[in-house]
């Protein structure tokens, strides 16, 4: 199937209005007259008005599967008090549609409930007391469990907190059911997911659903369970270009499997190691050099030692794969940077493309470094939106740290834009406009935070485009706008005319993938 997509304005090409599509790949970008004399009789002809043409979005940073699933799982995000936790929970047992043998899913936030501590296992216990439940914190650095699931994991009083994690406790020594980092992997073992078909389906349903936001591709940071359910749905037909990242406890199972990062096509690739180099800021464990405002001595949590950290890499890159190291805190983030420094002393591993996902805060003394260090940032720019509150209570002290994204893009540090959804909206659009503006919850009133780093649209528009393409060594065929580059396009309006707030409301008029039509308004 060949297409000319013509009366358009192309970015990156301003004195082209016209784009010729053989198979699946870009054949010419110029004139409407260039295009007509190298098509064929039968090309379809679309007339694009005037609109902006642009390389397809991907998301450098997703939990997709995940993602997906909360079409079937708890979804407690838009609760903001107790009452409406309990309210959701005994809707969802109400309207229940499968044989659950665990409830779960997550959202819940304690930094917008009036009374945090009443989120516990008790609530939980009063609406399932006879199935197990395992629901994740919006930020996914905590879990709630009910008493059924901790009977069933063995753990009460006396279980002690692991190394990287903490069981929470209420005053009388019992466990809460609310469990910190390291912990709430511990409960996985335990779990049993919705039947693979369902999950199956909600992929495809949740593929179909951000086309229109200009999404043809994402990274996934789950285990090979998830990266399976990714490739049942594109056997099933599904759509989607995907790098999939690793765990931790898989390390052992991709050496085996005598496999590479960033091998594989186009539609499906291999990734990194994905580690958690510390916990968040909403959960106050991402790991700081200074306390957080208004203690003396809560710095928050490092997964790792030094070395342990380093031996991790050294481990992986021994295999071929490089390491993708989620980092918040400023204290994570210099220790990323150091492991890395002392990886690349080594001469075979200096072509790894190791990455530092969220990089919230960075001493503006260490992003020098960060760039010596060949490290990759995958940042999320929508995360601003919902954490200036926090930064203002928690990092009060170092808020010029946080998401220092010009900082780092005047150092020449690469650098793509995810979601890291659930955690966030998955709309890139909405990402746009927290890069550009750094307005709390995307208010137009709001006073921008920090504004000296407030970026462009087109670097924001770049960094979910080329830069993305980039995070997964897929810069020379995707992400741009270029003969023989692969036809992955979307049309919005043409922005540039526009106030900011059109990002508010932006969707893709016409999306394509691979040179065929997934929508199209005209």
């Amino acid at each position: 199937m060949s297409y000319l997509l013509y009366n358009a304005i192309i970015h990156g090409h301003p004195r082209a209005d016209s784009i010729l599509i053989v198979q699946d790949s870009i054949y010419h970008v110029g004139s409407k007259a260039e295009c007509k004399i190298l098509s064929s009789e039968n090309t379809n002809e679309i007339d694009l008005r005037g609109k902006m043409l642009l390389p397809a979005f991907c998301d450098a940073h997703t939990h997709f599967v995940e993602y997906a699933k909360s079409r079937l799982l708890v979804n407690l995000i838009p609760c903001h008090s107790i009452t409406d936790i309990e309210a959701e929970l005994a809707r969802y047992r109400k309207e229940l549609s499968y044989d659950a043998k665990w409830i779960l899913g997550g959202g819940w936030n304690r930094n917008v409930l009036d009374d945090p501590m009443a989120l516990n296992k008790y609530l939980v216990d009063r609406i399932f007391p006879d199935i197990p439940v395992s629901l994740f914190s919006r930020d996914y650095h905590a879990k709630l469990l009910n008493s059924k699931a901790l009977e069933i994991a063995g753990w009460d009083h006396m279980t002690p907190d692991p190394p990287g994690g903490r069981f929470e406790r209420l005053a009388n020594g019992e466990l809460s059911g609310v469990l910190y980092e390291t912990a709430t992997e511990m409960i996985d073992r335990h779990t049993i997911a919705p039947p693979e078909t369902a999950i199956i389906q909600s992929i495809c349903d949740t593929v179909e659903s951000i086309y229109e936001l200009g999404i043809v591709g994402f990274h996934s940071m789950e285990y090979k369970a998830s990266a399976d359910l990714l490739r049942g749905a594109q056997k099933r037909g599904s759509m989607f270009r995907a790098c999939w990242h690793f765990q931790a406890s898989e390390l052992d199972l991709m050496i085996d499997s005598e496999k590479k990062s960033y091998e594989g096509d186009e539609f499906f690739k291999i990734g990194g190691l994905k580690l958690f180099g510390d916990g968040s800021l909403g959960s106050r464990t991402a790991a700081m050099f200074a306390p957080y405002s208004g203690t003396e001595s809560e710095y928050g949590i490092l997964r790792y030692e030094d070395d342990d950290l380093y031996l991790k890499m050294e481990k992986a890159a021994k295999a071929g794969f490089a390491t993708t190291i989620h980092a918040i805190g400023d204290r994570c983030t210099r220790q990323v940077i150091d492991a890395t420094l002392r990886l690349r002393q080594t001469p075979q591993y200096r072509n790894l493309l190791n990455r530092i996902e969220h990089v919230q805060s960075i001493r503006i003394q260490d992003i020098p470094d960060l760039k010596r260090s060949g490290l990759f940032a995958s940042l999320q720019p929508v995360h601003i939106a919902n954490d200036i509150p926090m930064i203002h209570k928690n990092w009060k002290h170092i808020q010029e740290e946080a998401y220092a994204f010009k900082s780092m893009l005047k150092a020449g540090i690469p650098i793509a834009f995810g979601s890291d959804t659930p955690i966030e909206t998955i709309n890139p659009f909405h990402g746009i406009y927290s890069a550009i503006t750094r307005r709390h919850q995307l208010d137009p009133s709001a006073e921008p935070f920090f504004p000296d780093e407030c970026i462009s649209a087109e670097e924001a528009i770049d960094a979910y485009t080329m830069g993305a393409a980039a995070a997964s060594r897929s810069e020379m065929i995707r992400g741009d706008i270029q003969k023989g580059y692969l036809a992955d396009l979307i049309v919005l309006e043409d922005y540039r005319s526009l106030p900011d707030e059109y990002w508010l409301e932006a969707r893709s008029l016409f999306t394509m993938i691979a040179g065929k039509v997934v929508l199209n308004t005209f």
